[in-house]
């Protein structure tokens, strides 16, 4: 029986899988802003070898600072994997952003009228492919927005709202703009909604203050204790991106670059789902709170140059709401709508194809690179050479210190006879040639594979030995032409 609480069980398991498999990141920013410079506190990297955002001193220390506290609680238990550490950093963020979706769905579940409304808002919330996936990454984009969706469902969900909730509301506020600074936008919207709309008491605002205000104060601290100064990183960020037009050296893109991108990369024509809603709710509910946080924030990230995608995660956990409360309209408006055929045919495939890349993403690692540096991690003690040609798995300007032991290096090679033994050290070599990997085979062992061994059953005719997939070999014998 499809009831809440089961949705909610198969939900958590859901969430625990997918945080597990899905190691790595969605964008470097997540790995090289937060693990490498959480590294640096480590002693697992040097500043000198961290990007030029930690030179210019613009990025928060709070994220930084929770992998940090993540590796001492965890070293009093014996564990100093960092492997193991990542995959409790994506547990724990798993378990924010189920919070967020439960506080949510029971703030608004009440309010929305119709059980099957009501079923695919919490269907949507827990199930939607990409925010599964999203859900478990320890980045700034899902931890921002979740947070803030947390201090927006707590919001709606207390009646009488008191003056110390007032405070809690915007503490978690500003918990949420230290994880990502854009998160602002989203502030000032829902701020002005309680001011002009709901018609909010100035103290009860002071009190939302007060509480950003603290919060905001701990972000200071944290970031005299990570870069060893008083900074402003707040004012850093914005001068660094705005006033000096860093973030258009990653390339510039039109105003309407996220409507285009949403709809391509969603999967047309089911991505019009995440757009339409929106559109509508600004159209006939122009006092949804949801809406007044969503509009000042697409529409100053359309103003700044340079767009990505990832920009908009943040708004990940509104989706579901927007979604029924847009339904709830065409419902009450054109109460036909809902008995079209078509419109049940697209709903079916809507969660056939919805289905097909939940179980794809929840399975397979964010990043392939990460099997392999766990597998060099976990398998030798002694000294590490990693050798390649031009393909580094470890990257070759940013690389990943995180993820690797001191006595772990890579190394550029230009022919594969310049490989050579060295006494007490483990010399392996990557590739994806198939002509070098038979040839390393004859002599030496095969220690990794970038693809399942599962896979070899449905080799038919061989393909499987005339695919470029990435193969490690531990050399056992000295390779000359």
């Amino acid at each position: 029986m499809l009831s809440t609480r089961n949705i909610y069980i198969v939900a958590a398991i859901l969430f625990i899988v997918t945080a597990f498999f899905s190691a790595g990141f969605y964008h470097f920013d997540e790995h090289f802003q937060i693990l490498e410079f959480g590294g640096l506190k480590l002693g697992l990297t040097e500043a000198a070898k961290l990007p030029w955002e930690f030179e210019a001193k613009m990025r928060p220390a709070l994220q930084p600072a929770m992998v940090y506290g993540m590796h001492k609680v965890m070293s009093v238990l014996g564990v100093d994997d960092p492997f193991t550490i990542s995959f409790v950093l994506r547990l724990f963020a798993a378990a924010v952003s189920f919070l967020s979706i439960h506080l949510l769905i029971k703030a608004f579940i009440d309010k929305i009228k119709g059980e099957k409304l009501q079923l695919s808002f919490i269907l949507l919330s827990f199930f939607l492919w990409f925010s599964v996936y999203n859900s478990v990454r320890f980045s700034s984009e899902n931890m921002g927005g979740r947070v803030f969706i947390i201090a927006f469902a707590l919001f709606f969900t207390w009646k009488n709202i008191s003056l110390k909730q007032h405070f809690l509301v915007g503490f978690l506020l500003g918990i949420s703009f230290l994880f990502r600074y854009q998160n602002a936008f989203m502030i000032a919207g829902f701020v002005a909604w309680m001011l002009f709309v709901n018609k909010n008491k100035w103290k009860e605002l002071l009190l939302l203050v007060i509480g950003f205000t603290i919060a905001f104060g701990i972000g200071v601290l944290l970031d005299r204790w990570f870069y060893e100064e008083w900074v402003f990183t707040t004012w850093k960020y914005f001068e660094q991106n705005i006033l000096l037009n860093k973030a258009a050296d990653f390339g510039v893109e039109p105003w309407y670059f996220y409507a285009i991108d949403l709809l391509n990369k969603g999967i047309p024509p089911f991505s019009i789902l995440y757009l339409l809603p929106f559109l509508v709710l600004c159209i006939y509910q122009r006092k949804n709170a949801a809406v007044w946080c969503i509009v000042p924030f697409v529409v100053l990230h359309s103003y700044i140059a340079h767009k990505e995608l990832r920009f908009l995660f943040p708004l990940i956990g509104f989706i579901p709401l927007l979604a029924v409360q847009c339904g709830e309209i065409f419902k009450e408006k054109w109460p036909l709508f809902f008995q079209n055929k078509v419109l049940k045919v697209f709903i079916y495939l809507f969660w056939a194809y919805n289905t097909i890349f939940l179980l794809i993403t929840s399975f397979k690692a964010a990043d392939a690179r990460l099997p392999l540096f766990e597998m060099i991690y976990d398998s030798y003690q002694k000294p590490v050479k990693l050798y390649y040609i031009e393909d580094s798995p470890y990257g070759t300007t940013a690389k990943f210190y995180y993820f690797s032991k001191p006595n772990f290096s890579s190394h550029e090679i230009h022919r594969i006879n310049e490989l050579k033994l060295a006494k007490d050290t483990v010399v392996l070599f990557v590739t994806r040639d198939v002509n070098e990997q038979q040839i390393l085979s004859k002599k030496n062992k095969l220690v990794y594979e970038s693809f399942p061994q599962w896979i070899k059953l449905f080799n038919v005719g061989g393909w499987v030995e005339r695919t470029k997939f990435k193969k490690v070999y531990e050399l056992k014998s000295e390779y000359n032409n």
